[in-house]
This record gives C-alpha cells, structure tokens and sequence, in this order.
C-alpha cells in the first residue's frame, strides 16, 4: 500500500511540473513579436526576434540571456560593432546583419554550432574571423558588397555549407581549402579580383552553379572538369584567351556564359555535351570562320555571338 501510494505521489509530482512546464511554454506561445526591451525581460520566452530597421546603432551586451533564441534579425540598422556575448546564443539558427555598418565580427563567432544561415552583406567588413571554421552548422553564407580581399584558411572547415556568396568584394585569391566544401551547390565569386583559383577546384563535385564573372582570370585549372554537378558556368568579364579541353567532361552543363574575355576559339570537347542548349560568348575574338566552326560542332546548343 505504502509502495503504491508513493508512486501515485511520484506521478503527481511530475504531472504537476508537466503541467507548470506547459503553462509557460504557453504563455511564450502566445506573443510571437517582441520589441528588444521586451525580450530582454522576457529572455525565457524569446525563439525570434525582428529588430529590422531600427536604427539601432548598438545591440546590448544583455542579448547574451537570449538562450533560446534561433532567429535574430538585426539587418537594415547602423551597427558597427556586435557585443561579443552574442556568440553566447548557442541556439541560434538564423543571424540576419546585413545592410549595417559593421566593421568586424566577434572572435569568437564560431561558437554558434547550431547558426545554419548567416547574412552579413552590404556592410565594410575587410575579414572573416578565423573562427568561422568552427560554424559546423552553416549551410548558407551571404557575404556580399563588403571589403574582404581575402578568406581565412578555415574557411575550408565549413563542411556543410551549400549556398556561398562572397561577390562583389575585393577577393585577390581563394584559399586552398576552399576545394574542401564539398557539400557546396552554388558559389558566387562574381565581381572581385581573383587571378586564380585553386588547383584542386574539381573535388567540388556537388556544385551546381558556379559564377566567376568580373574577375582578372586568365586560365582554369583542369580539374573543373571533374565538377560533375555543374549546370551553370559564368566566365565572363575575365581575361580568358582559351578554356580546357576538360570542359568537355562537364555532363550536366546547360548554360556557359564566356562574354566579354579574349577568346578566339571554344574547346571541341563542348561537343560531347548533350545537355548544353545555350553558350554566349559575346565580345571576344572570334572569327568569322571560327563562329561558323563552333556552330557546326554545336548544333544542339543556342550560340550567342
């Protein structure tokens, strides 16, 4: 007897904290919109948080309490600096910053392994923290309109990043580890400065589109060719004078857009491309003779001239 009325007493217990615990999720349940001064003293309750357009020039060091916290967004504001307990948010999936003014990140912005997407273009940030590597989780970076002139090393850590976009910045190189993203789709380098990429840019084999426009190329590393997955392929605006015979290797390629380089041929190999319907290779160097040439090897493509 004792036995079972200590049992009922156990599940009453937990009944009761059930119920408390239900109670306050409730209560959180029931306000979605907070206002920041609002959040900070109901951090508990937080799971996203809107402060677009604010025109906050700073975010307070008491965001740090916001611990389940997964969307932040803090774009289209004046922030130049972010306080460092931010990267203390370790529930934080969605981090908007974009269109501030930001001059830096915090050091320690690794420590966000849950962070999946991470927009902090339109800002004057001149680099990536080293620690950026550690973000386990990112599968999309938006990094666009700033002022890097490089990626840091562990950049090439970021194993589960699939969508990246470091256009118009001020990129001179990328670092070799960049060909270490494997899980990448779409990659837009568009608008920088590259003179190169690295040697070992085939073992990208998940990417789907990859643009390069706008740079100062002047050759591709063969090993594009092993970029099985491309479908599309931005080249121009470079300084091109001939493309490798890998190309032809590329199955799944359907659009190549090589305008205004210094091109005077294309690579027989595209022949074998079945896939390809549409090659725009405006203001290069082609002859007459040389047009009529790729037309005739590339009857099933569209060439734009």
């Amino acid at each position: 007897m004792r036995s079972r009325l200590i049992s009922l007493l156990t599940i009453l217990f937990v009944a009761l904290h059930g119920v408390q615990g239900n109670t306050c999720l409730a209560q959180c349940a029931l306000k979605t919109s907070f206002s920041l001064t609002q959040a900070l003293t109901q951090s508990g309750c937080v799971i996203e948080l809107n402060l677009r357009g604010q025109n906050l020039e700073l975010l307070p060091p008491s965001m740090g309490q916001l611990r389940r916290l997964r969307m932040l967004f803090a774009h289209e504001n004046h922030l130049r600096y972010l306080p460092e307990n931010l990267t203390q948010l370790d529930s934080l999936r969605v981090l908007f910053l974009n269109k501030n003014s930001l001059l830096d990140l915090p050091p320690t912005l690794g420590k966000l392994h849950r962070l999946r997407q991470l927009q902090i273009e339109q800002n004057v940030l001149r680099e990536l923290p080293p620690s950026v590597g550690e973000l386990d989780s990112l599968h999309y970076l938006m990094s666009a309109y700033n002022n890097f002139t490089s990626l840091p090393e562990q950049f090439g850590q970021l194993a589960e990043l699939e969508y990246c976009d470091v256009s118009h910045n001020q990129l001179l190189f990328l670092p070799a580890s960049f060909s270490r993203l494997r899980n990448l789709r779409y990659v837009y380098l568009n608008d920088n400065k590259l003179q190169s990429l690295p040697t070992q840019l085939g073992s990208l084999s998940k990417l789907e589109e990859l643009n390069l426009s706008n740079n100062q190329l002047e050759q591709l590393p063969a090993s594009i060719g092993d970029c099985q997955s491309l479908k599309v392929l931005i080249l121009s605006g470079n300084q091109l004078k001939t493309l490798p015979k890998s190309l032809g290797n590329l199955s799944k390629l359907e659009i190549l857009i090589l305008n205004d380089n210094q091109l005077t041929t294309l690579p027989r190999s595209l022949s074998k491309l079945k896939q390809l319907k549409t090659i725009i290779v405006k203001q290069n160097a082609f002859t007459p003779a040389a047009r009529r040439q790729a037309e005739t090897a590339l009857p099933g493509a569209k060439l734009y001239f």
